[in-house]
């Protein structure tokens, strides 16, 4: 068996056919090229703009600050969805706005069902002429009043985490250290904000898996939801699920996700294109 046909398993035996012996020593160069995905990488600019993470949001007046046991959650983005589908077009609506928050003592990870809530993703269509600056409601703590980063999309083609990888080679082999340093080059040496595309696990890469699971009522924090007799029909609909945002650990902002985590938050393609982000699932990863 070639090397490529060894990395991308059976299910890509006909185009690894189709490679020469020359081009299979290309392997994870030729895996990345045919899996690569993409996304809009959130890059530092020093242009003001509407997209956003940190500082206070820009809100209509009838949007509420999202609460989480009887406390303001903290804000950490706003995206203005018709600048993102400039720059890359997708399963969300090509106009409007998102605003991101989560609960400021860092409380909720996505394992358990309860902890629905403990993370609020709203939509607006509202005018944006009548978007003012939303004050910190009170109780918010000011360690959690995140300093404010001007952002720029940037197009960019994602590379899978080698976990999603069948068969790829163990140890320290010098084609996939190439590898792992080409899907880091994306990011040129800034945090790794991004919205689709493959996601940068700080532990397991198949978050999809984990968000159908527990947003269908399965505890996660040990095997008993893996467990579950529902748990393999769930799975067969895991790949609804989509990569909505990832935020890395930015000193910029002053975000420390656990030690030196990330937040991912994922929404089924379906809900995305029926403009309902109540029901986005985030997971909370660090090393």
């Amino acid at each position: 068996m070639n090397w490529l046909k060894r990395l991308l398993g059976n299910k890509a035996s006909q185009a690894s056919e189709s490679l020469t012996d020359e081009t299979a020593m290309n392997a994870p160069q030729q895996a990345s090229h045919l899996r690569a995905k993409p996304a809009v990488f959130l890059s530092q600019t020093s242009n003001s703009r509407f997209t956003k993470l940190g500082g206070l949001p820009l809100m209509p007046p009838d949007l509420e600050w999202p609460t989480w046991e009887e406390k303001p959650q903290s804000f950490l983005a706003q995206i203005d969805l018709s600048e993102i589908n400039q720059t890359q077009a997708s399963f969300l609506p090509s106009s409007g706005y998102l605003y991101f928050f989560y609960d400021q003592e860092q409380g909720v990870w996505g394992f358990d069902p309860k902890d629905l809530g403990g993370w609020r993703v709203l939509y607006t269509e509202a005018a944006i002429e009548t978007f003012t600056e939303r004050p910190a409601p009170a109780g918010m703590e000011e360690e959690y009043i995140y300093k404010a980063k001007a952002i720029a999309p940037k197009l960019i083609e994602t590379l899978p985490d080698a976990q999603l990888l069948p068969n790829y080679p163990q140890g320290d082999d010098e084609e996939w250290d190439a590898y792992e340093n080409k899907r880091a080059a994306l990011y040129e040496n800034q945090p790794r904000h991004q919205m689709f595309g493959y996601c940068s696990p700080a532990q397991n890469a198949e978050m999809d898996v984990e968000c159908q699971l527990a947003s269908n009522g399965l505890y996660l924090g040990d095997a008993t939801g893996y467990n579950d007799p529902r748990a393999s029909e769930l799975k067969k609909n895991a790949h609804g699920w989509k990569l909505l945002l990832q935020l890395d650990t930015d000193d910029d902002t002053e975000w420390m996700w656990g030690d030196v985590g990330m937040l991912y938050f994922w929404i089924r393609e379906s809900d995305a294109r029926s403009k309902d982000f109540s029901k986005v699932w985030m997971i909370f990863q660090c090393s």
